[in-house]
């Protein structure tokens, strides 16, 4: 269980901080100034307003006065927060509880994530403007008047078909000249767009001067459209054309975001359909983070701010820290339709945080009796929708409608479960038969070969292959590796600004991308940058734009700049991790086919099988190889190091874990990392709640690879691995080739840990 105790929870809601603790308000303070000194400043675009005063976030603590939660008195929930467990610590057990339930956790949605709403208007006014005839169908042009002497207006436009209703309802902010409505009608359904959405869309946002009207409250963007839907609802229910109890609601994108929102606070949505709309939609904040090179709170809450309550970024690396999370939205649309559908390679994307939290709201809906209710669409192609995605949407709405039968849609990409892959291999250890940790330094070579023991036992049985000679045959079509998915991520067809780029076939089928100065002589051999990407499911190794400046773009802060380490006089070669980019397809199936092995062994091997093409490449001196690995490339390079000895040195940013020290009670992922969530190393699951009989730990592989050098970053606020204990392991590894450094930071690649990596490379040539 994850228990919130009633204690910390009415300290998360208390507001007042005159009659706190000295002590607390002055480590709240000090926080704050922690988290300036951190976090990027914020910026709002023009046509945003957080409210009618501020203009930035840092605006809004100026004026506010705000400070951030406590965070000392704050549990921390390493996985997603638990929405059928009661402020109490209690599980919720009767469908009477999760009505009190309900209130409790939109409160906290409303504080820490969305804003909050004003009260429900009694005096909605309803004034047709237009109705007339479009071929076969009623087009009505509606403007709606509420509020305090009805200054608010909302425009909203109905499609009815011809026929005899009542007509269920597709209901969104999407205006006409997007392709959204039009095969609902087709379908039979009412298409209503109401206008309030992004101007960019060129439908104009009635719900922008509401900020003027309702001053005091804490009424962002996203908040505003989603109570926009609300109205339109008040709207709907008193026509008699409308089947009250079938209203759909969608949007796509950010407008994605605003639906989740509103189905998770008003009942009358009968089904919605949150469409790519990622983080702050169906992806949970704690797989955003800068290790998924996605959209963080630190990005949206920054960049958009005037989306989100300000508070919300004050859990910027703290996610841990949120008490509700975008499960909890998930599990407030429960029992009522809700099919996350989402393209698992767009860029802003995340399949593993989309499944998580999919199994996490499932358990909602089988409470409630109402699992059918749930789908999982994780689909094919880029950001955008089609006409076959509309299709899908009303194909939802028509089965949870009980208009037309229609088998649930559940896909999975990544799908791993502990539990699946303990059916799947057979496998069964007793913790209790494995002695308690004691670590030492390896000393002798028997000692060495124990380690090494260690390490290929976690990794798992890898199955014995032929001899790769397809390195004794070029040319090879190394080009046709990364498949159709490869052309989504701006990858390069040919040589970027200053580099030449190439490709070079390694492993089974493999191929790794290079890049070399543009000027490096024929033949000259260069030192060699090997890059391991982190936890990016979505598109490998890329970013959004590759090729552009260091600084640029805030995406590149999520892997290192390739030109500045061309300049610097390095070949840098990349390649995606099976499970990532374009081989995200690949790991679904990995354990029915190596029930044995481990996917974090597969990467391994992997990497190593990309250095014995290095010989064979011209221009790669494989005397001078060095790999950077950040996140997961780190666990990645920790252990490839380990157990091969052609790699020169490495670099490891924010991926070394104590495993036997990232217990529960530090609010870690620790063990569940590997076996639960990402499923790199399933045999560690046994060992959960026994860390101390753990027969791997990373100081193992660290020991092995020290002798060589070694630049090891561990950020003091990194909330996967405690600073502190990361520095008791690595202290047991005494080695002068070892430089571990822990600067002031969450677990992110920023720009001067970039600059601090190049420079240490650099320097040992």
């Amino acid at each position: 269980m994850r228990p919130i105790c009633l204690l910390l929870t009415l300290a998360i809601l208390a507001p007042a901080q005159s009659t706190e603790d000295p002590a607390v308000t002055a480590r709240r303070k000090a926080y704050l100034d922690q988290l300036l000194r951190v976090l990027k400043p914020s910026r709002i675009p023009a046509d945003g307003r957080l409210n009618n005063k501020d203009k930035t976030w840092e605006d809004w603590l100026r004026r506010t006065g705000e400070l951030p939660p406590d965070f000392d008195s704050l549990p921390s929930i390493a996985g997603l927060p638990d929405p059928l467990l009661t402020p109490a610590g209690t599980a919720v057990r009767t469908k009477a509880e999760w009505e009190t339930q309900k209130k409790h956790l939109r409160s906290l949605v409303s504080r820490y994530i969305f804003g909050d709403f004003p009260p429900t208007p009694d005096n909605l006014r309803a004034t047709v403007i237009d109705e007339k005839k479009d071929g076969r169908v009623t087009l009505r042009f509606v403007e709606l008047n509420f509020g305090p002497n009805h200054r608010a207006k909302l425009r909203v436009e109905l499609v009815i078909p011809e026929g005899k209703g009542p007509f269920p309802v597709f209901l969104t902010n999407h205006a006409r000249n997007r392709p959204w409505i039009y095969t609902a009608v087709r379908r039979g359904y009412i298409a209503a767009v109401y206008h309030a959405t992004d101007p960019h869309y060129f439908n104009g946002d009635d719900s922008d001067r509401w900020v003027d009207i309702w001053q005091d409250i804490d009424f962002p963007v996203l908040a505003r459209w989603a109570w926009a839907a609300s109205r339109t609802i008040d709207y709907l229910v008193t026509l008699p054309e409308v089947d009250k109890a079938k209203i759909g609601l969608t949007g796509h994108s950010r407008n994605g975001k605003m639906a989740l929102l509103a189905a998770a606070f008003d009942e009358r949505i009968g089904a919605v359909i949150p469409s790519s709309g990622n983080s702050g939609e169906c992806d949970p904040w704690r797989y955003t983070t800068e290790p998924f090179a996605n959209e963080s709170i630190e990005l949206l809450a920054g960049v958009q701010s005037h989306w989100f309550s300000p508070r919300l970024r004050f859990f910027s690396g703290r996610e841990d820290k949120l008490p509700v999370d975008q499960n909890t939205l998930l599990a407030l649309v429960a029992p009522r339709g809700l099919m996350m559908y989402a393209g698992y390679a767009e860029s802003a994307g995340n399949p593993v945080g989309f499944e998580q939290a999919y199994r996490d709201a499932q358990r909602v809906y089988k409470f409630l009796g109402r699992e059918d209710n749930i789908w999982l669409h994780l689909r094919d192609g880029e950001h955008g929708t089609t006409s076959g995605d509309i299709e899908n949407f009303v194909d939802f709405f028509d089965a949870v409608f009980d208009r037309k039968p229609r088998a649930k849609t559940e896909t999975f990409i990544h799908g791993y479960t502990f539990a699946d892959w303990q059916r799947t291999s057979g496998e069964l250890l007793n913790p209790a038969s494995f002695p308690r940790r004691n670590f030492q330094a390896p000393r002798t070579a028997a000692d060495r070969t124990k380690a090494r023991k260690e390490i290929e036992w976690v990794l798992g049985e890898e199955p014995p292959g032929a001899p790769n000679h397809q390195l004794e045959h070029f040319p090879l079509e190394a080009q046709n590796a990364g498949g159709w998915l490869q052309g989504m991520f701006g990858r390069p067809k040919s040589d970027p600004p200053g580099m030449k780029w190439a490709q070079i076939p390694f492993g089974e089928g493999l191929a790794a991308d290079v890049f070399t100065p543009a000027d490096a002589p024929e033949g000259k051999r260069l030192p060699v940058v090997v890059y391991l990407h982190g936890y990016s499911y979505q598109y490998g190794w890329s970013i959004a734009d590759p090729w552009k400046a260091s600084g640029a773009d805030y995406r590149l802060d999520q892997r290192p700049s390739f030109p500045d380490l061309v300049k610097a006089g390095f070949a840098v070669v990349t390649f995606d991790q099976i499970g990532f980019g374009t081989r995200v397809n690949d790991a679904k199936e990995f354990y029915r086919r190596y029930p044995k092995w481990s996917l974090l062994g597969k990467m391994v091997t992997d990497t190593r099988s990309l250095l014995d093409a290095i010989p064979n490449t011209r221009n790669l001196d494989p005397a001078k190889v060095y790999l950077m690995g950040y996140s997961l490339g780190a666990k990645i390079g920790l252990l490839t190091a380990a157990l091969d000895a052609r790699v020169t040195g490495l670099a490891a940013v924010g991926g070394y874990d104590p495993l036997a020290l990232s217990t529960k009670d530090k609010g870690v992922e620790g063990i569940a990392h590997y076996a639960r969530i990402h499923g790199l190393l399933p045999r560690l699951g046994f060992f959960e709640g026994q860390e101390d009989r753990l027969p791997f730990d990373f100081d193992t592989a660290l020991s092995l690879v020290a002798p060589r050098k070694v630049l090891l970053i561990s950020g003091t606020l990194d909330r996967y691995a405690r600073v502190e204990d990361v520095r008791r392991q690595v202290e047991t590894v005494k080695s002068p080739s070892l430089t571990f450094e822990t600067p002031e930071d969450f677990n992110r690649f920023t720009r001067v840990t970039q600059r601090r990596v190049l420079e240490w490379l650099t320097s040992l040539l």
